[in-house]
């Protein structure tokens, strides 16, 4: 049970590290800042 703990960390880890990059990429490539990690449903525009 340990290990399964531990690798559902790692994985949550890694998932938030791979958000971040693609929030810096739309940063760097748009100029806007978009939040992507929130647990509400995009707004079309």
């Amino acid at each position: 049970a340990n290990l399964l703990m531990w690798a559902a960390h790692n994985l949550e880890r890694a998932a938030d590290r791979v958000t971040n990059l693609c929030e810096r990429t739309i940063f760097t490539v748009t100029g806007e800042f978009v939040e992507l990690d929130t647990k509400e449903p995009a707004q079309p525009e």
